[in-house]
């Protein structure tokens, strides 16, 4: 495990394998992520492209959705 130096300056551990994170909610337009590491923010929406089944099946619960990357002006 090594170690990601967060913006903030403080640090998060970085797995040797990528971890998926769902958000289960009836409202995903509500949540925003944000990498503390570059800034980077998405904002959640509706799964409405063709990978949306592939998701569905590893998953295996209910209606899930993605994370959309934003742009411009920052939300707070």
């Amino acid at each position: 495990m090594t170690k990601r130096i967060l913006k903030d300056g403080s640090e998060s551990e970085s797995f040797d394998k990528p971890v998926d994170l769902i958000i289960h909610t009836k409202s995903p337009g509500k949540w925003k992520l944000v990498d503390l590491e570059t800034g980077e923010q998405y904002l959640g929406s509706e799964i409405g492209t063709e990978f949306a089944e592939t998701l569905r099946e590893k998953v295996k619960i209910n209606k899930i959705g993605t994370w959309v990357k934003t742009k411009g002006k920052q939300i707070d």
